[in-house]
């Protein structure tokens, strides 16, 4: 009889510790992955963030210099360098097709600078009629940071 009492206090008691340690187990394990998951969620939005800024940057100095390449035949490379720069940026954390649609844009300010000069009514024409260099590159980065905008 005494026994008998003494073994369901024990099983008692180990229930009672055994639903304990589970019960923290579970609360410590849940914590550890909200905080595993909350840090990688900032992390994917700081990387989309310094990706819409580098894509910015990148759209901003390509205009700048497609339209300089369409006013003047000087092809002076030291003009292309922050370009090249931002170029290098995006290959070390874009997609290989934003890199690729890059690498055309700065193909085709290149070739764009020994081609015959063109006024601003031609060059506001020619943007009227939606031929734009930038397009394919742009719509490449809207594709690219949508996709990871979804992961988070």
């Amino acid at each position: 009889m005494f026994g008998s009492s003494m073994n369901s206090a024990i099983v008692t008691a180990a229930a009672a510790i055994g639903g304990s340690l589970v019960g923290a187990a579970g609360s410590v394990v849940g914590t550890w992955v909200t905080a595993k998951h909350g840090t990688r969620r900032d992390l994917l939005g700081k990387q989309i963030a310094r990706r819409e800024a580098l894509y910015s940057d990148f759209i901003g100095e390509s205009a700048r210099l497609l339209v300089d390449a369409l006013q003047n035949n000087s092809n002076d490379l030291q003009k292309l360098l922050p370009l090249y720069a931002m170029l290098s940026r995006i290959r070390l954390s874009s997609s290989t097709l934003v890199l690729q649609k890059a690498e055309r844009l700065i193909q085709t300010i290149v070739a764009t600078y020994p081609r015959p000069n063109m006024t601003d009514e031609e060059i506001e024409s020619r943007a009227m009629n939606g031929r734009d260099p930038l397009s394919q590159f742009s719509d490449t980065c809207r594709t690219e940071l949508d996709s990871l905008q979804r992961q988070l």
